[in-house]
């Protein structure tokens, strides 16, 4: 039976609403209690998965999670502006499979409004360190303070620094019953770059996170059990790859072909107003 993209749309709007309900049921952990272990160096491992498997993956984990919320809010709106040099060094890096790399970004909260500046660095063994600084807006022009924390914790210079690519989405956050471990939930995930907008509605990323190398929690166990597997996931080469179409990108082929599968309908960019 073929599915049509409408159908596809009104499916992923119950699927998304059918997030929305479910996480009414679980216990609230404070923003507070997050901060006492920010987990700013973590191993992470990322899941591709379809928005409508949450229907029945969250309720295995009630009891086990308590999820982030402030002031009664549960969900939250996040936009991610990524800097990059003109040839798109920092996705190149990642294309090529260079285990130490970097990420910069700027990181706008929609809900609270604040914006943070953002520097990702993967080493070689898998680990993930993240520094940042809030500033009072997203930068299309970086300010001196900011040009000198790029200095300070990167290997790039800023001058050659702009915005490659704009990254929306919609996010829960869930720790584990003693806030060590958590793991985040990312949908209505939306891409801009260059005039031109990629959503995938019907698509989610899971990501674990968690202090130690080894994890045997009980949503990675959970995963296991299905036969979901890490599978590698980063939204900003998701982005450039599907905007730039004249970029390297063999590297993400696979990963594209996956989500052509899960989003069923082809992926092609549409102008950023339309």
């Amino acid at each position: 039976m073929t599915v049509s993209g409408k159908e596809n749309r009104e499916t992923n709007g119950k699927a998304i609403d059918g997030v929305e309900t479910l996480i009414r049921d679980f216990d609230p952990v404070t923003l507070d209690e997050l901060s006492e272990n920010p987990l700013m160096n973590r191993y992470d491992e990322k899941y591709i998965l379809p928005v409508s498997i949450y229907a029945w993956l969250l309720p295995e984990l009630f009891g086990h999670y308590r999820i982030l919320e402030v002031g009664g809010v549960r969900s939250y709106r996040y936009v991610s502006t990524y800097l990059d040099t003109p040839a798109l060094d920092m996705y190149l890096a990642h294309h090529n499979g260079r285990k130490d790399r970097y990420k910069v970004r700027f990181r706008k909260y929609v809900h609270s409004g604040k914006v943070y500046l953002e520097i990702k660095h993967k080493i070689n063994k898998g680990k993930t360190f993240k520094k940042r600084v809030e500033r009072p807006e997203v930068e299309e022009s970086l300010l001196p303070e900011s040009r000198e924390f790029i200095r300070k914790y990167s290997p790039f210079s800023p001058d050659d620094l702009s915005p490659a690519l704009r990254v929306s989405f919609s996010r829960i956050t869930l720790a584990d019953t003693v806030a060590v471990e958590r793991f985040t939930f990312d949908y209505n995930l939306s891409f801009t770059a260059n005039g031109k907008k990629q959503s995938l509605p019907d698509i989610g990323v899971l990501e674990v996170k968690h202090p130690g190398r080894k994890n045997h929690s009980v949503i990675s166990s959970l995963l296991a059990k299905y036969r979901i597997f890490p599978s590698g996931f980063s939204k900003y080469c998701t982005g450039i790859t599907l905007l730039y179409p004249q970029i390297k990108h063999n590297h993400f082929k696979p990963l594209l072909l996956t989500l052509k599968k899960m989003h069923h309908d082809a992926l092609y960019p549409v102008a950023a107003d339309g």
